[in-house]
Formats: C-alpha cells, structure tokens, sequence
C-alpha cells in the first residue's frame, strides 16, 4: 500500500524546518562546527539573497520553529513524518525537544543574528557552498586542468555554447552567479583559498574564463 503523504510534509521533510533541524543534527557530530557558526551560515544564506529574505525572513522561522514547540507531544506531531521526527530528537541531544526548539528561534530573533558575518570571519561550509554556488561549481568542475594539451578558453566557449540557442536561462543564471563571485573577494588568492576545502574546480582562473566565455557568446549569438 503506498505511503499517505501529508500536504503540509514538504515542509518538514525538505523546506526551511528541515533545513534547519539537518543542521543541527549535524553539529552534534565530532569535529563539527558549533551549531551557532552553522545557523549564522544558514542566516547568510537567506539574507544574502532579496527573494529569500523577502520570502522567509528570519522572524518567519523563528516562528515556525517555535509553533513546532507547542505542538510537540499533541497526536498532530505524531502524524509529522518519521524522518522528520527521528532527525529532530537527534538534534536535541539531551535537551527536551520543546525547549531547544525555542531556543533555536531565540537565536534567530536575537537582533545581532541577522548581521552575518562575512567569509574572513565565518568560512563557507560544504552545504552553503552547494546551496549557493552549485551551477558555477557544475560549470567550472568541467573543465580542463591542462591536459592534453587542451585549450582551457575553446573549452569553456564550447562548454558555454552547449546550452545554445535556450541561453538565458541556465547561462544567463551562470553569467550573474560569477560575477558574483569574482566580485566578493579582494583578490584571486583569497578565493580560491575560500573555495579549496569546499570546492576545488572552483577557482578564479576558472571563473574567468567561463565569465570570458558567456560574454562572448552573448556578444556573438544573441
């Protein structure tokens, strides 16, 4: 018999609660990074970006995790789906889930929490290099190293040009994504030593030429 799946289950098994709970519960691991570092990562995150600020302010899901609070222990959470509820007891530890619930969003709506520190203070994680820079680091982990003899320029022209003619979609997104990037860094050195543990092919030779490389065939075809 197939599995009943809720209307509202998305949002525990893959929308903002989730994400929060994932990090948590990861920060329980050895050697990780406290949860406060990983929850201003995820505040970051939101803020950095105007259509998810707008979207999920902060205040939005300190209250949500709050209104999770008051409905633990009620037949309605018992109802929330199982890999939602396992996660969230691991990412309480041994506190009781309703008041580490609360002071998540404690966290969250303390007035200096939404002033995230920049990438010298807090360095990218993994999951926040993935969550924003994906389509760059798809893009720039194609292409070549040097071997072969092969032409790093021609290649990014026609890893670019593949997209052809539907390119202000995917490659209209690549083109503001490294520009991006290229701009947040003072120099070419403290990015790539920002990206080396999350994101090797990422790097400013790279992203150069693949920044190159939409400009001209926007230039050229369009």
């Amino acid at each position: 018999m197939p599995q009943v799946t809720e209307p509202t289950d998305a949002l525990f098994t893959s929308g903002v609660l989730a994400r929060v709970v994932d990090l948590a519960a990861f920060a329980r691991n050895p050697g990780a990074d406290p949860l406060e570092d990983e929850l201003q990562r995820f505040a970051r995150l939101t803020q950095d970006s105007h259509a998810l600020a707008w979207v999920m302010p902060l205040d939005a899901v300190a209250a949500l995790l709050e209104g999770l609070a008051e409905e633990y222990g009620t037949e309605t959470f018992a109802g929330r789906p199982a890999v939602f509820r396992t996660r969230l007891a691991r990412a309480a530890g041994d506190e009781p889930v309703p008041g580490f619930l609360r002071s998540l969003a404690s966290l969250i709506r303390a007035p200096w929490f939404g002033a995230a520190p920049g990438l010298d203070e807090l360095p990218l994680s993994q999951w926040e290099a993935l969550a924003r820079f994906d389509l760059v680091n798809g893009f720039a982990a194609q292409l070549p190293t040097g071997e072969y003899d092969r032409d790093p320029r021609a290649e990014a022209r026609e890893l670019v040009r593949m997209d052809h003619p539907d390119c202000q979609g995917r490659i209209a997104a690549l083109a503001g994504e490294l520009q991006r990037v290229l701009y947040m860094f003072r120099t070419p050195e403290a990015l790539d030593a920002a990206f080396a543990p999350v994101m090797p092919s990422v790097t400013h030779e790279r992203l150069s030429l693949l920044l190159d490389a939409v400009h001209t065939h926007f230039a050229q075809e369009h």
